[in-house]
């Protein structure tokens, strides 16, 4: 696929030191409302089918989303995360369902949203920084394989399957089932509508001219394949939307809390919920908008806004709300630069439901989905050429954390990923280089000590003493010793206990503090003056020697 001209990276606009309505006002220019009708094309559909797939009437998903893109995406400080109900937390939604309950749905959400309103104010945000890199380019690369393996059966009017992992195996089934369906024409003239979306947007990136580009690709496709589908009502599937959204929305009421309230489980689930939404927003923050990590408080107001989302979500009973890495990716590589368009799609989202639905509902499922499949090519090659200067551990990581996103969901494969990070740099700074040198003119034989001397390196330690001969004089070099804990100083002394009189060790050498050490590895030996621990000592050996003489 032939990739598009190098545009101008897009740069969010600065925000902090002007008015909000100054720069929501200087966004409403072609590109960024192009950005946002994109993102209603893609946000819509998704909210209605996270509530479907948890169990809950399509409303809620709308409501969740409008909620998102007005309130959140204002108190927000980023320009390109975008906000909304995700399916990747729609498993952990269809547990409280089921353990709790629809009518507790609402408290649980309006609890987590007032926890992190509190982790917000407390500035705990930079705890959720603590990933590797590998970890990060990972979990994108997960989320566009994602994405391509869920939306390519959509593209073929099919459905998609329970996890990515039976969506990727799976897809030689449905490109058979396309190919040798007689009967229903609907999953071939799906996948020409795909094949045709994918092929205008390329066309479009690549070969217009530069003015006419500013207007998103994705943009002219999904309008173009719409109204090819809808002039000649070919029979695919389109976009469904719910006929009211009030119909089953009920306030939160301070009885129902109440009596919420009273059981526990809705305290831990609360706490999940929101620990889940916390980390997948700033991590996916942190993906889309590497230049947050400069604005201090960036990751705290965005905690706050989340916060913020959820608590009038939970009042509603609706959905909860994340930050969306998919609807982010979309937003950014159609050239966002302010929060334009994050308040704008959500605007329209309630303009066309109330005014023009049959629009929305004239657009085929499969000409979305080949647009979604686009977005998710462009993050996994975009990340392959990241990851080129990568080492042979931190390509383990990143696919390792990759898979885990596609076959479990995007916080466990983060959770994977961290877990493998920290041990691959414990591993690294646990390493202990260890071998003997052994002098030609006399019987002494020196242990070099290089790295970190841990518990896990008494075997090699060990090893290595048990080669000393009884008739040796071990000295230590600790000159390139980072870390040596009470494991390897306990072997060492009673090494020495056993061989009285043959361990020197001059700890000055070593970067390691003699003053946190224990007693028993800072006592004296009965050695020769000149063999003596530290400088000091030996220095005032030497002196009370010559002072005798005299």
């Amino acid at each position: 696929m032939k990739q598009a001209e190098k545009a101008p990276i897009p740069v969010a606009e600065e925000t902090e030191d002007k008015p909000v309505s100054q720069s929501i006002l200087k966004g409403f220019n072609g590109v960024n409302i192009g950005a946002a009708l994109v993102l209603l094309c893609i946000a819509l559909p998704l909210n209605v089918g996270v509530a479907i797939a948890c169990g809950v009437p399509s409303e809620f998903g709308i409501i969740s989303g409008v909620i998102a893109s007005l309130v959140t995406g204002l108190v927000s400080q980023s320009s390109f995360l975008i906000s909304g109900p995700d399916a990747g937390i729609g498993v952990l939604v269809i547990e409280i369902l089921q353990k709790n309950g629809l009518q507790s749905l609402g408290t649980i959400v309006f609890l987590a949203g007032l926890m992190q309103v509190l982790l917000g104010f407390a500035s705990a945000a930079r705890w959720f920084k603590a990933l590797s890199p590998a970890v990060i380019n990972g979990m994108l690369a997960g989320m566009g394989l994602l994405i391509i393996f869920t939306q390519f059966h959509i593209m073929l009017d099919d459905t998609p399957k329970e996890s990515g992992l039976l969506n990727m195996v799976l897809m030689p089934e449905t490109i058979f089932k396309c190919l040798t369906a007689t009967g229903d024409t609907a999953p071939q003239i799906a996948a020409l509508l795909s094949i045709f979306t994918i092929i205008v947007a390329c066309l479009w990136a690549n070969f217009t001219p530069p003015k006419l580009r500013r207007v998103p690709n994705a943009l002219v496709a999904i309008v173009s394949l719409s109204a090819v589908a809808c002039f000649f009502n070919l029979p695919v599937s389109y976009v469904t939307l719910p006929k009211a959204l009030t119909e089953n929305v009920a306030i939160l009421s301070f009885s129902s809390i109440f009596a919420s309230l009273q059981k526990p489980d809705i305290y831990l689930a609360a706490a999940m919920l929101a620990f889940v939404c916390s980390a997948q927003s700033l991590v996916t923050l942190r993906a889309v908008d590497p230049d947050a990590s400069r604005r201090n408080q960036t990751h705290n107001r965005e905690l706050i806004a989340q916060g913020i989302g959820n608590l009038l979500c939970g009042l509603l009973g609706t959905l909860p709300i994340v930050g969306v890495l998919l609807r982010s990716a979309a937003n950014k590589q159609n050239g966002a630069t302010c929060k334009t368009p994050n308040l704008l799609h959500g605007t329209l989202m309630v303009v066309a439901i109330l005014a023009v639905p049959g629009l929305l509902q004239s657009i085929p499922t499969s000409v979305l989905s080949a647009t979604l499949v686009l977005i998710g090519y462009r993050m996994v090659s975009e990340i392959f050429r990241q990851i080129k200067g990568y080492e042979g551990g931190e390509l383990t990581i990143f696919a390792l954390t990759a898979a885990a996103v596609v076959v479990t969901n995007l916080f466990t494969g983060v959770l994977i990923g961290f877990v493998l990070a920290t041990g691959k740099a414990f591993i690294e700074l646990a390493k202990l280089d260890v071998h003997l040198e052994t002098s030609e003119t006399s019987n002494d034989v020196t242990l070099h000590l290089i790295g970190a001397a841990t518990f896990l390196s008494l075997p090699r330690l060990s090893a290595m003493l048990e080669e000393v001969h009884d008739d040796n004089v071990l000295h230590l070099n600790l000159e390139k010793l980072r870390y040596i804990d009470h494991a390897c100083l306990q072997l060492l002394t009673q090494w020495e206990r056993y061989h009285r009189g043959r361990l020197f060790i001059d700890w000055q050498q070593s970067p390691a503090q003699v003053d946190v050490l224990p007693l028993y590895a800072r006592r004296q030996s009965n050695r020769p003056a000149q063999f003596k621990a530290y400088p000091w000592q030996r220095a005032l050996s030497v002196d009370k020697a010559q002072k005798s003489s005299d």
